[in-house]
């Protein structure tokens, strides 16, 4: 495999920014993870609250996105193992990692109210 490691750190950073622009453009929900994240930040901002409430949701807000990717890896690769043939042990893994976004976006909505509700109400 050593053909495919990166000569030097500039290398590993471009395939890693290629990446991130492959996940952006091919990933709906993870477009959406960004989107919601930078409004949530920006409501955060406006509503001035402190600087550890911030890192927490910043905190939350990457452990979903990252959560995301690694649910796009996990199709990507099961969808290559079992090609276009139906397998149950495909769905399960899929459906297990798709639920394990659904836990961080669902801590990271009751992290956000936490925050937020003595803010609002």
């Amino acid at each position: 495999m050593t053909k495919y490691k990166a000569g030097n750190i500039i290398t590993s950073f471009n395939f890693a920014f290629r990446g991130l622009m492959l996940a952006i453009k091919s990933q709906r929900n993870f477009r959406a993870d960004i989107i919601i994240g930078a409004i949530v930040l920006a409501i955060a901002i406006w509503l001035k609250i402190s600087r550890i409430e911030v890192a927490i949701l910043v905190l939350t807000i990457g452990f979903t996105m990252f959560a995301e990717l690694v649910n796009t890896v996990i199709e990507f690769v099961v969808d290559a193992y079992f090609g276009n043939k139906y397998s149950i042990l495909a769905k399960m893994a899929k459906d297990i990692s798709a639920c394990a976004v659904m836990l961080c976006a669902g801590i990271s909505v009751l992290i956000g109210i936490i925050i937020f509700w003595p803010r609002i109400f």
